[in-house]
């Protein structure tokens, strides 16, 4: 398990070879035994197999293509609906439509997601995460027709790889753990302890012919300046995600 865990990658390319429905059953059994708060277990899973609608979920994801070769797509989703439904049902007390409730379902979704991503890749299917479920939560609801109190989280392309990619770079672990209390670092020690990142992701941009183009047009010269530019994670994406979230939790009845 820790080899693993140690070796993921992301897989965003796949060859044609179905996921049988048992192995698809064992590996949703596996996200089922997830830790969950409570035990209340407020995440659902939505499949999609099929080619017309995962053409949908391909557009509002920003046409990515491992969406229409992935066999299998999966949206987890926070789920006090159907706890709404089973308090109605025996005239308990309602609760869990605020915040909390879908924060509480949120974390419990992620867990499982990534309890299954593990199963997958331990039977050698290649997984992907899609950070796109949160800028397009709202079109995504309608076509999942998602009652209220359900909301998605995150999705992943699931199925087997036609490629095999190098392990990505990651920050030095001493720069996420902190012991008993957070260590805030000096301007020298954020400079240093991101360097080999910066050098590594700068060079992985740059072998994109696209990438290398439009960073040399911009005149950005660093990985920074490209995580905030237009072409990446811009200021305005996020007020616009943002504003576009807030919205749609009040209306599936999430944000009081």
């Amino acid at each position: 398990m820790l080899n693993l865990a140690q070796s993921h990658r992301s897989i965003r390319s796949f060859t044609t070879q179905n996921i049988d429905d048992a192995l698809l059953n064992d590996l949703l059994l596996s996200g089922l035994r997830s830790s969950s708060s409570g035990n209340m277990q407020t995440w659902s899973v939505i499949i999609t197999r099929d080619e017309t609608n995962k053409r949908q979920l391909y557009e509002a994801h920003g046409q990515q293509q491992m969406i229409l070769e992935a066999p299998v797509f999966l949206t987890f989703c926070a789920d006090v609906f159907r706890m709404r439904e089973w308090l109605r049902v025996n005239e308990s007390k309602q609760s869990f439509d605020d915040l909390l409730g879908f924060l509480t379902g949120a974390v419990d979704a992620v867990i499982a997601a990534q309890t299954i991503s593990l199963a997958a890749e331990s039977v050698g299917l290649g997984i992907c995460y899609l950070g796109t479920t949160w800028w397009a939560a709202d079109r995504i609801i309608d076509m999942l027709a998602l009652p209220p109190g359900v909301f998605p989280v995150t999705s992943l392309v699931v199925g087997y790889p036609a490629e095999a990619p190098g392990l990505r770079d990651r920050l030095p672990l001493e720069l996420l753990v902190h012991q008993e209390k957070y260590t805030r670092l000096s301007d020298a020690q954020i400079r240093q302890s991101h360097a080999e990142r910066e050098q590594k992701a700068w060079a992985r941009y740059n072998a994109i012919e696209s990438v290398r183009q439009k960073l040399a047009d911009a005149g950005i010269t660093r990985v920074t300046d490209y995580y905030t530019s237009e072409f990446k994670y811009p200021k305005e994406l996020h007020l616009r995600v943002s504003k576009m979230l807030i919205e749609t939790l009040q209306a599936q009845g999430l944000w009081l």
